[in-house]
């Protein structure tokens, strides 16, 4: 009953919101220009990042693990080449970082987490990375940090087909096909894929006698999945936009290095569907979202279930250009079964948010504060808000900083499974500071060069751990955990003649301890949580010349503690690539053919423990696009 009560209270918002759009101007105003994403709007005082297209380009036909780990700070805990990759943001566990598409949360209720093993590159058109607390825009899990996956449209472009063709070590075969007619008021595109690899890649097994080099065994997966969007622009004012993604994973889960053989397998089977309305007037945007979220997990014939559906209303407004407020409603609810439950689970969230951006005249200064209250199964959670601040000092350099509260609901896993699920467990809560500058200079599209030093604190309270007991593990709000840290991020672009050289850099230090002890005389307290990098770094050197592309990038991790008490650890690895590609037309069409060699230097590493990883392999691919817009309008 009280589902259908949220549902209604949304749903009478969008009534009032669509008689608003529908009803003529009775006054002339000046019409203001409103960006439609919270990101862009009340992001301020937080850190973001852009991955650019030619790193999109360079990992399309691969996954997001791939994409993040060598173009992000977040350290990816990949557990082997195509199997389970989780992430861990400033010293956080996976389930605190969240992942949007197109502002949908993809964490699964379930475990509370992604896995970014299975979320296809080639599928998104943008990838954006929000570094620290930002519950009150977002939710439940944005705690350290926030990874942004969007479409977004582009009409009046034509008709357009390509594909994308790929081939590499270990049997690792993909194929992509895309096809988009776009008109001045109308897009409508198609994306599939096709993978599958072996993975019997070669590794020495330093648990063995000898270390001797053996073969990674059942370790083979499958995948493939369709993506259909479509775009609508309704008179001058509205905008319909509509999504369906399905996928499809059949993967083996390989023996870890001290097992002898391992038959286990999971099939990963999801539905995703999206539909959002805007109404965009002079001085007003009006947003109404909906999304219906369908997986299901088979391990080993154990079958879990879970759906989610969504709903937001939203409004913005612009009093003046200096003043910018938005207030919004979210109803998400969520049904799981499994057979480590008892019964059919259900779980429903409702959430009232509001932000408020002020902008000075000449745009030295902007401040930004937002708020959430959320509501799980009629129970509140922590209240959540953030303030953050910009400003302009100079004309090249700049400042920002933010203060937020932030949160994360429990899974429905850690409360329910059965044995051993606390019903008890509260939401890990704390707090979360940044502040940061930006020293940037540019001369006319032949220099750039751009340096970002942040710093960071956090400290999260009740923090969830599964800890053992006299017959099985349980769940507990046990630890208290403070993060902190400093990130740099710089970049330097410039051209010399018909050549352009782009040379970037990223460090993290990163301290993330527990506070509090777990039991009498807890050798954790004060030590560096398990796998949290104190210190990793990525840097990239890359040359364009008349069509060809050619880059280098190299990433450090270092030690990762596998015992609380940090006796016990896994030795730092360096980690090098190198990409060549040539974009060439020939008649109207266009190529690109790329080969990529990942672990250059065939270096021997572990990232989580017991899970090998390949030595030096290679991916090499073809892209073929023909685009058609003569009359096509």
């Amino acid at each position: 009953m009280q589902k259908e009560k949220n549902i209604a209270g949304v749903f009478t918002a969008l009534i009032f919101m669509s008689a608003t759009c529908f009803s003529q101007d009775t006054v002339r105003t000046e019409e203001i220009l409103i960006p439609s994403n919270r990101l862009q709007n009340f992001s301020t005082g937080t850190k973001i990042q852009n991955i650019d297209s030619a790193s999109l380009a360079q990992y399309g036909t691969g996954n997001m693990a791939d994409l993040l780990s060598s173009e992000s700070p977040l350290f990816i805990k990949s557990y082997g080449l195509g199997s389970l990759a989780v992430s861990s943001f400033r010293g956080g566990n996976a389930g605190q970082t969240a992942t949007l598409w197109n502002g949908f949360a993809l964490n699964n209720p379930m475990y509370g987490q992604l896995d970014f093993a299975l979320v296809p590159v080639g599928f998104s058109s943008s990838v954006s990375i929000q570094y620290g607390g930002t519950g009150a825009l977002w939710g439940s899990g944005a705690v350290g940090g926030v990874v942004h996956i969007n479409n977004k449209p582009q009409f009046n472009r034509g008709l357009t087909i390509g594909t994308n063709l790929s081939a590499g070590s270990f049997q690792n075969y993909g194929e992509q096909f895309f096809v988009e007619f776009s008109k001045q008021k109308m897009v409508s595109s198609l994306k599939i894929f096709n993978s599958s690899a072996k993975n019997n890649f070669e590794f020495y097994n330093s648990s063995l006698s000898g270390n001797p080099l053996v073969h990674q065994s059942n370790a083979e997966r499958k995948s493939y999945g369709v993506l259909s969007e479509n775009s609508f622009k309704i008179g001058d004012k509205q905008n319909l936009n509509i999504a369906f993604w399905y996928q499809f994973n059949d993967r083996n889960i390989p023996p870890t290095m001290t097992q002898l053989v391992a038959a286990n397998n999971q099939k990963d089977e999801s539905y995703r569907a999206t539909a959002e309305w805007q109404c965009k007037m002079k001085k007003a945007n009006y947003f109404v979202r909906s999304a219906f979220f369908d997986e299901g997990l088979n391990y080993n014939s154990s079958l879990s279930h879970s759906q989610v559906s969504i709903t937001e209303a939203e409004i913005k407004y612009a009093f003046s250009a200096l003043h910018l407020i938005n207030a919004g409603l979210n109803n998400s609810f969520a049904q799981a079964t499994s057979e480590g439950y008892a019964s059919t689970l259900q779980q429903n969230k409702m959430a009232l948010f509001a932000s408020y951006r002020f902008q000075s005249r000449k745009q030295k200064v902007s401040a930004s504060i937002s708020a959430r209250q959320e509501m799980v199964n009629n129970k509140a959670v922590p209240f959540t808000y953030s303030v953050g601040v910009d400003v302009k000092i100079k004309k090249w350099l700049s400042a920002k900083a933010s203060f937020s509260k932030v949160y994360r609901v429990p899974s429905l896993n850690d409360l329910y499974w059965n044995p051993g699920g606390n019903p008890d467990l509260l939401p890990e809560s704390g707090f979360s500071e940044d502040a940061g500058l930006i020293l940037k200079w540019e001369n006319k599209n032949k220099f750039s060069f751009r340096f970002e030093p942040s710093l960071f604190n956090k400290n999260i309270d009740n923090w969830i751990i599964w800890l053992p007991g006299q017959s099985y593990w349980s769940p507990q709000n046990i630890m208290k955990v403070w993060s902190r840290g400093i990130e740099t991020s710089t970049s330097l672009k410039f051209k010399v003649q018909s050549l352009k050289f782009g040379i970037s850099a990223l460090t993290n230090y990163v301290i993330s301890t527990n506070s509090q002890s777990k039991t009498e005389g807890d050798a954790s307290v004060g030590r560096q949580l398990i796998y949290v990098p104190m210190y990793s770094g990525h840097a990239k050197f890359s040359v364009e010349y008349k069509g060809f592309l050619f880059s280098y990038g190299h990433s450090y991790t270092g030690y990762r503690y596998t015992s609380t008490d940090n006796t016990q650890y896994l030795a730092p690895f360096n980690i090098a690539n190198v990409y060549l590609s040539k974009n060439f037309n020939v008649k109207g069409v266009q190529f690109s053919a790329f080969v990529q060699i990942d672990n250059l230097y065939n270096q021997q590493y572990q990232v989580v423990l017991s899970r090998p990883m390949p030595l030096r392999y290679y991916n090499t691919g073809l892209s073929i696009k023909f685009n058609y817009k003569s009359k096509i309008n």
